[in-house]
């Protein structure tokens, strides 16, 4: 029987292309049949084809989705009413690249019948991991992760949360035809669909953050949150627990470290090199310091472990 296609979407800019390339080559080598469709800036088209010039690699112009000027317009018609509209202006672009990937997921799934995943484009895949069962996405979760501001805009949007929950921000999310459809059905019962995937979404994504939050703190909401806990509510299953390395590196991971890592259990790097900080800052152009990597590792393992018993207690005390 042939294996399910995976297809992978992501949304980058052109600094990420040397991740994309190592992630592409690591997929490429767990998985017999992928797809990548990654969308950048219009101006930076022909570059990314020109780098990533593989088959089943599709390069998407953000403008084919909806130009940032549309949605900027869009979400300061919201905006010019909160207190916080000219602190938010910076962080629009965060938003925006959040707007792209649902709107293409669901006019993706709706136009091909296929499921797919939404993956960082500053996130390198370092061992298999297991996407969809029976066609339906497994649940994964992370307990490094919690902002109260995400499931606040969720329980505006989706009206209810799961009962229990850990973050669903994993550094990616997947979504099939039926949990596509499920998510549809939800967010037109709180915004009645109008004009093309992306308008719909930009306008109805700033009614939610507008009509939920009176104060800013920079992030209102997440589309893997909003995704995962629609998943949750459809599916009513249980979170697996997956875990990955991202805080606190100063540089690439060498073969040794990516080979320890792997043995500790953890199923991705995350590259966060377009910060400004001291530890992110050029980290591409370097190779990770061992003393940073260690007390990552004696932090975040140590921690996995005891929170990770935690959510096991939890979840059976207030398992669906």
């Amino acid at each position: 029987m042939k294996k399910e296609t995976l297809n992978i979407c992501q949304v980058s800019l052109s600094g990420n292309i040397p991740i994309i390339l190592e992630n592409y080559k690591n997929f490429s080598n767990l998985y017999t049949d992928i797809n990548f469709y990654i969308i950048c800036p219009k101006s930076q088209v022909y570059f990314f084809k020109k780098k990533l010039n593989h088959i089943n690699i599709y390069i998407i112009s953000e403008d084919q989705i909806i130009t940032f000027s549309n949605f900027k317009k869009i979400s300061n018609n919201f905006l010019k009413k909160k207190n916080y509209y000219k602190k938010i202006q910076p962080r629009l672009k965060w938003y925006y690249q959040q707007i792209l990937k649902i709107s293409f997921v669901i006019d993706f799934i709706n136009k091909y019948k296929k499921n797919i995943i939404i993956w960082d484009a500053d996130t390198i895949i370092l061992k298999k991991i297991t996407f969809f069962e029976n066609n339906t996405s497994i649940s994964y979760g992370t307990t490094s992760e919690y902002h109260k501001a995400y499931y606040e805009t969720n329980q505006k949007i989706l009206k209810k949360l799961p009962k229990y929950y850990i973050s669903c921000l994993a550094q990616f999310i997947s979504i099939s035809i039926d949990e596509n459809n499920f998510l549809q059905k939800k967010l037109n019962n709180f915004k009645k669909r109008k004009g093309s995937t992306s308008h719909w979404l930009s306008n109805l994504v700033f009614k939610a953050i507008c009509d939920t939050h009176y104060n800013y703190n920079g992030s209102m909401f997440s589309e893997y949150e909003l995704i995962g806990q629609s998943n949750l509510i459809f599916k009513k299953n249980k979170q697996k627990l997956i875990s990955g390395l991202r805080e606190e590196l100063n540089g690439k991971l060498t073969f040794t470290q990516k080979i320890i890592t792997k043995i500790l259990g953890y199923s991705y790097i995350a590259y966060e090199h377009a910060r400004s900080d001291i530890l992110s800052k050029n980290m591409l152009k370097r190779n990770q310091t061992w003393f940073f990597f260690m007390r990552l590792l004696i932090r975040k393992t140590s921690n996995k472990f005891f929170r990770g018993i935690k959510h096991i207690i939890l979840e059976f005390i207030y398992g669906k």
